[in-house]
């Protein structure tokens, strides 16, 4: 939508930018790369997301359910009926997620495991990377530039690892003259 915009000459989506390509008159060009850049985005996400049928893949959301057209090699397809006949591992889907259920079946399926975790999970995330960087980042600026060990700091900035606060000051005394 925002690339048609954009193609179109309207800007108004981006409000600083609208109000300066209104002040320029000499903006052709960057109007041209950013419609550029839009439509490359759209190309990027269109690669990343399923736009197609999704229905062959209908056995990761409900492995239970006979799936007839699921494209599966034989032996993942003997695996997902030898799956959907456990009433066990049916009883427990109902109270998990799917990525949690997928996971919880890995030691006795691991192909049809991770052929389900290949489609729940469709491209590797750099969330920890960038967020060990933008740490990083903030940690070494230029007030504290001269920190030599960066991988405590770090270790505790990007850890998931909630601090217990009270123990920590519970363990130390206020005031060690008393």
């Amino acid at each position: 939508r925002w690339a048609a915009r954009a193609e179109s000459g309207d800007f108004e989506m981006f409000s600083e930018l609208h109000d300066f390509l209104e002040s320029d008159m000499n903006a052709n060009s960057l109007k041209e790369s950013i419609t550029c850049h839009l439509r490359s985005l759209l190309d990027k996400f269109n690669q990343y997301f399923l736009t197609e049928n999704v229905e062959p893949f209908d056995w990761v959301r409900q492995p239970f359910t006979n799936c007839s057209s699921n494209n599966l090699p034989s032996e993942l397809e003997d695996a997902l009926i030898e799956l959907s006949s456990d009433r066990t591992l049916q009883a427990s889907f109902a109270s998990k997620t799917l990525d949690e259920f997928w996971l919880s079946v890995v030691q006795e399926y691991p192909g049809l495991s991770k052929a389900a975790m290949d489609i729940l999970t469709p491209f590797g995330s750099t969330y920890l990377c960038e967020k060990t960087f933008s740490s990083l980042a903030y940690i070494k600026n230029k007030y504290r530039c001269r920190l030599n060990s960066m991988e405590e700091n770090l270790r505790v900035a990007v850890s998931s690892i909630d601090p217990r606060i009270d123990l920590l000051c519970s363990r130390k005394q206020a005031h060690p003259s008393h």
